[in-house]
């Protein structure tokens, strides 16, 4: 009990050391993060309440009751954002905000910066869906905040293994230390290992988006419109992630940014072949005409659609095969169901 209560302390002392000698470069970066993540989220429910806005004026309803009660629920989830952001600017932080601090100068002390490999291969999922600046940022705090929060995990976890030990919970006692520590890894590492969710979610909402993209893009183009309107017209015309990465653009480019660069962010935020050869074509021909492009967006419509069904097949191979095993359990449950009774009417 002493020898876990003495280890306690001194992971405890050193959790304090950390946050203590962090400067204000670590609490600004950490900050900085923040403020980011909420101004994103921020975006990301105005654009949703925008939406919802239009659809009501195409519908002619303003008074629909379901739509009125998804933009409450966003505005409340918008001003929540709003105070937390303003709180970020002052400068003030919560008590869970403290652990990243620790987290990031343990990397700051251990050297570790962008050449890291680590760092730079999560910086690279963080880049996929966030700003390059952006996804440095928050590169640092998933890894700081992993790293308090096991620091932390390791105090609280041998803290409360001395005192189950002083209550003589025996063998138990190892079981409430090692939930205590549990808890602490999770709220750092499901973060962390939430970014390989978001890339796969990512990733498969625009392979199954896509080819609906390219085929109203190709109509759109065959009935004689600008690419740049049609582009915007087929971003106005659904939701999730491909629609939404391709309303940005159309806000870059509202913004003076130039096609070249709206294109080459919205191909390196979609990390897609098929993105990449639609935003690249439509750069290379934008000043051409449509007569390449519609030839382009008819052929990647086919072959897109195509690769569609072929992943769908895929799919389903693969949900067949999971449901193998279950399949056998449930047979040979049954078989046993059958036979037990049987052979229990026989005297032998």
């Amino acid at each position: 009990m002493i020898i876990c209560m003495v280890i306690a302390t001194v992971f405890f002392a050193v959790f304090v050391f950390l946050f203590l000698t962090a400067g204000e470069r670590v609490t600004s970066a950490m900050l900085t993060c923040c403020e980011e993540t909420e101004t994103e989220k921020i975006k990301k429910l105005q654009f949703q309440m925008n939406k919802l806005v239009e659809s009501m004026k195409r519908a002619g309803d303003m008074k629909d009751k379901e739509k009125i009660r998804q933009g409450k629920k966003l505005k409340k989830k918008m001003d929540e954002s709003k105070k937390l952001l303003e709180a970020y600017k002052k400068g003030k932080v919560s008590v869970l905000d403290i652990i990243p601090i620790a987290g990031y100068r343990l990397m700051q002390l251990m050297g570790w910066d962008a050449t890291n490999p680590y760092i730079k291969e999560l910086n690279n999922k963080c880049k996929q869906y966030k700003e390059k600046k952006e996804a440095m940022n928050y590169t640092y705090y998933l890894l700081g905040s992993l790293m308090g929060n096991l620091l932390l995990g390791v105090c609280v976890g041998f803290a409360a293994l001395g005192l189950a030990l002083a209550m003589d919970l025996g063998t138990r006692s190892i079981v409430v230390g090692i939930v205590a520590f549990a808890i602490f890894a999770l709220m750092g590492y499901v973060p962390y290992d939430n970014v390989n969710v978001v890339i796969r979610d990512r990733a498969e909402q625009i392979e199954n988006q896509f080819p609906q993209v390219v085929s109203k893009m190709a109509l759109l183009t065959v009935a004689g419109m600008e690419v740049n309107q049609a582009w915007r017209l087929t971003a106005e015309s659904g939701d999730g992630v491909l629609y939404e990465e391709m309303s940005r653009v159309t806000v870059e480019l509202d913004h003076n940014v130039s096609a070249k660069d709206a294109y080459e962010k919205f191909i390196a935020r979609c990390s897609n072949a098929y993105t990449t050869k639609l935003a690249t074509a439509i750069v290379q021909n934008i000043t051409k005409g449509n007569a390449e492009i519609v030839k382009l967006f008819t052929s990647l419509n086919s072959e897109s659609w195509m690769e569609h069904k072929h992943n769908a097949r895929r799919k389903g191979e693969q949900i067949q095969s999971k449901l193998l095993v279950p399949t056998l359990l449930m047979f040979l449950g049954i078989i046993i169901l059958v036979i037990v009774p049987v052979m229990s009417g026989f005297n032998f």
